[in-house]
């Protein structure tokens, strides 16, 4: 059993980042928190604006994406520092 995976939900350090996996269990209680995930090779962080109602997709302020995330198909991660 890898130890970052405690429940589905993971806290990992990113470069001195404290954050935590964001998964459709918990996305609703981070609405407001910026989160880091990477596109096109690049490390991202934005601020969740908003949840989708089943909790698998999260609006973020991020055009290239058309604003929306899904969650489920790549490694979100809230920042709590």
């Amino acid at each position: 059993m890898n130890s970052n995976y405690i429940n589905k939900c993971t806290i990992i350090s990113h470069n001195k980042m404290n954050t935590i996996k964001l998964t459709t269990d918990n996305v609703f209680q981070y609405i407001g928190y910026d989160i880091i995930f990477k596109t096109r090779e690049s490390h991202i962080i934005k601020k969740i604006i908003g949840v989708s109602k089943t909790g698998k997709s999260i609006t973020i302020d991020h055009p290239d994406l058309n604003n929306k995330l899904e969650i489920v198909s790549r490694n979100v991660y809230v920042i709590i520092d």
